[in-house]
């Protein structure tokens, strides 16, 4: 029975012997430090602070590792093994999720940008949209069409136009083929002269593709 202990007591001062002391050295670590580890391929040890902790299983130290609660160059060690190994051999470091406030930035400014420009020049779109796309034979569609022809045939460039309202406007209706509308509008030319002018413009109308057309675009005050 003496013997048998001896021997065993042989084997593990053997076996401690045999866990190298070279990275302890390297590191300033002292050497002959306890070891209590417990005979298990699940079971690893950590160097930490120049003690060993442990034991831990790998799921505790992959938390402890992407936790940020050990760094990566922490060692490990496990029975069997010839030599303490970085744990990043063990276990991967996972990289933190990237932060999105550089798009959640980027698309709050295009954001804004479409707000500033649908503000400037949304009421301008609208209203030349209205100008084009009037299909119909009545007397407000023929005050958005000629609209659209003098803006298109008689403002002079660089000109901008602010008509007045289709109360303002005098519009006739013939024969449901033609119309004549006299309309007002305020002109501010390049050089910043604004003045009311009048203008007289025959339309024509072809109900079979129901569309508009400005064939003469008159100025009759004041006269050019």
């Amino acid at each position: 029975m003496c013997g048998f202990e001896s021997l065993r007591r042989h084997l593990s001062e053997l076996r401690e012997s045999l866990r190298p002391p070279a990275l302890f050295l390297l590191r300033g670590i002292d050497p002959s430090l306890p070891c209590t580890a417990v005979k298990s391929a699940e079971v690893f040890y950590l160097l930490i602070d120049g003690g060993e902790r442990g034991p831990y299983t790998v799921a505790q130290i992959d938390h402890l590792l992407n936790s940020g609660l050990i760094p990566e160059q922490t060692l490990f060690w496990r029975e069997g093994m010839e030599q303490w190994t970085a744990v990043t051999d063990l276990v991967k470091r996972r990289e933190a999720p990237k932060r999105n406030w550089i798009r959640t930035g980027i698309l709050a400014g295009i954001l804004v940008l479409l707000l500033i420009l649908t503000r400037v020049f949304g009421p301008t779109a609208l209203m030349g949209w209205r100008e084009a796309s009037q299909a119909e034979f009545t007397p407000v569609a023929a005050y958005w069409r000629a609209r659209d022809a003098v803006r298109s045939q008689a403002l002079p460039s660089g000109a901008v136009v602010l008509f007045h309202g289709v109360k303002a406007a005098s519009v006739k209706l013939e024969a449901g083929a033609a119309g004549e509308v006299i309309l007002k509008g305020d002109v501010t030319k390049a050089r910043g002269v604004a003045q009311t002018i009048t203008w007289k413009v025959q339309l024509a109308y072809d109900r079979r593709f129901k569309q508009w057309s400005g064939t003469k675009v008159q100025q009759i005050d004041p006269i050019p």
